[in-house]
């Protein structure tokens, strides 16, 4: 019997119809295909007309669900019931890919760190413990071998850091290094942190300073798994998120799922550079959440009994449904516009993403 393999989040574009046509079937969020099916054939929509987002849209609208899921595509981690055990698991995977994630010639230690470093901070976001990770490594014949090992000594520290254990993967033949990062966490049966539990007048809240990615944070970041493990705990805590796209981009994906707007604060937003870059700079991996404001109070003593870390209340949710607006210190309230780095839509930077 062939081998199948199983992409829960990752999706694969490929240059040429002859690297799909290997011995095993692929799958592709859940649909099949098959061995030497041409890709490029030109009476085909292509990817790059789509743009990412709608993408993973339609690509995700027809799944199936499962008596065990509690959350599915959409939200930073999937969440499945352990049953009889009081514990759901939450699952996610990320890539990290040459001249898209990083650029060669980076520290291998820090391109490690960043590939498990990006799976934590999802699991950071829903509250959940990491617990096992799965990495698959895409590398070419002429790739240095002692640069692989570098890469998984910055794995393994920060797996060690947060009490994630690296249990298995695959190596394979490819143009460039690619490390794919499959990772799972528990939380509490139905304690996990969505998107979707957003209420006009919560508080905005977003720890650290932002706009830091342009500056190599993007590399070398904290996953906030100990703070999201935190304001899981402390029961306070409506919808949460981590920052990858840039706060503007992220924040609207809240927005979406809980079905509210937002009014940002300028003169509150914690930036080391301009506001604009506070905004838009993408792989920050803050968390972004938000709280009812009568409990505003009481979460910000109990962080600061706790941590040192910068938490900053930024904002205000409104009833205003996908509208998110910026006031200035006058009191003058502006529309953000949409700019974001999307997949298939730009050319890779090497720096911010997804």
């Amino acid at each position: 019997m062939r081998r199948q393999e199983l992409c829960l989040v990752s999706v694969y574009s490929y240059s040429e119809a002859t690297s799909v046509a290997d011995s095993h079937s692929r799958f592709l969020l859940g649909g099949v295909v098959s061995p030497g099916r041409n890709v490029n054939h030109p009476c085909m929509e292509k990817i790059g007309d789509i743009g990412e987002h709608e993408a993973i849209r339609r690509l995700t609208a027809e799944l199936g669900g499962h008596p065990q899921l509690r959350t599915g595509a959409g939200d930073d981690c999937a969440v499945a019931e352990i049953p009889g055990t009081g514990t759901d698991q939450v699952l996610t995977t990320d890539p990290l890919i040459e001249n898209i994630h990083f650029q060669p010639g980076e520290k291998p230690e820090r391109i490690g760190h960043k590939a498990v470093g990006r799976v934590l901070s999802d699991m950071a976001a829903m509250g959940a413990q990491p617990q096992w990770l799965l990495i698959n490594v895409v590398a070419p014949p002429e790739q240095d071998f002692q640069l692989l090992e570098k890469i998984y000594e910055g794995i393994n520290a920060l797996c060690h850091r947060f009490g994630a254990t690296v249990i298995g993967g695959d190596l394979a033949q490819g143009p460039c290094l690619e490390l794919h990062v499959f990772g799972t966490g528990t939380v509490p049966s139905g304690t996990a942190l969505l998107r979707s539990g957003a209420h006009p007048d919560d508080c905005i809240f977003v720890t650290g300073p932002l706009g830091c990615s342009m500056r190599g944070k993007q590399l070398d970041f904290s996953p906030r798994v100990e703070e999201g493990m935190f304001l899981r705990e402390t029961g306070l805590v409506n919808a949460m998120m981590d920052i990858s796209d840039g706060l503007a981009t992220d924040l609207r994906h809240i927005l979406k799922q809980s079905g509210v707007g937002a009014v940002l604060e300028s003169e509150k937003i914690p930036g080391v550079g301009s506001l604009d870059q506070a905004l838009y700079d993408g792989e920050d991996f803050e968390l972004l959440f938000t709280v009812f404001p009568q409990k505003a109070e009481t979460l910000q003593l109990k962080w600061l009994e706790k941590f040192g870390t910068e938490l900053s209340r930024i904002g205000r949710i409104t009833d205003r449904e996908g509208q998110l607006q910026l006031q200035q210190g006058d009191g003058a309230l502006q529309s953000l516009e949409r700019k974001a780095f999307e997949h298939f839509s730009q050319p890779p930077k090497g720096g911010s993403d997804e």
